[in-house]
């Protein structure tokens, strides 16, 4: 294979691409190096080790959904149901198209109990993600309960990911959608 030249930035969506597929554990720098076009010693020029770069890979999704996806939320432009429909709908297409899951919920059931130099960035983007749904459903409720809804729904969703991919059936995802709906509706 010829050798590619790419920017730090397409090593990190490269990188992210065989995690999710693969998990951390399961890839090799090899593995990335060979995906990414390029020799180990210019992937390790732009990386220390494997964590450094799974922490790239981390700190780039997050802000990627921060712009993409989160930032649905905060938009003046809609109303909150709309927020919501857009929002969900997004995070559904990204969520299904991709082989492998949500690499952030992928990574944090891997990695959490033997690599705990990642837990702030999972955590962050966990956050992030609740704050934005919290930020949608307190156009309906208190702050708190809003924020339980908001929890309720990230783990409702992730689980209709995991489903979806073991029983490849867009039913669980439906379902979540419609009851997320709901009750952003029942809080009026």
């Amino acid at each position: 294979m010829p050798i590619q030249k790419l920017s730090k930035d397409e090593i990190i969506f490269t990188s992210a691409q065989v995690f999710r597929k693969r998990g951390y554990n399961n890839t090799s720098m090899a593995d990335l190096a060979e995906a990414c076009g390029l020799t180990k010693g210019i992937f390790y020029h732009h990386f220390e080790n494997k964590e450094e770069l799974m922490k790239a890979v981390l700190h780039g999704v997050h802000l990627h959904f921060k712009v993409t996806l989160f930032a649905l939320a905060y938009s003046d432009s809609l109303a909150p149901e709309e927020k919501l429909e857009k929002f969900l709908g997004k995070a559904r297409k990204m969520f299904s198209k991709n082989d492998g899951g949500c690499l952030m919920a992928n990574t944090a059931l891997e990695t959490l109990s033997t690599q705990p130099e990642f837990a702030p960035y999972l955590k962050e983007f966990f956050r992030d993600w609740i704050d934005a749904l919290a930020a949608i459903y307190s156009a309906r409720y208190q702050e708190d309960a809003a924020r339980r809804i908001a929890e309720q729904t990230v783990q409702e969703f992730e689980g209709a990911v995991m489903f979806l991919r073991v029983f490849g059936d867009k039913r669980y995802m439906d379902e979540m959608l419609e009851r997320a709906t709901m009750r952003l509706a029942a809080g009026c």
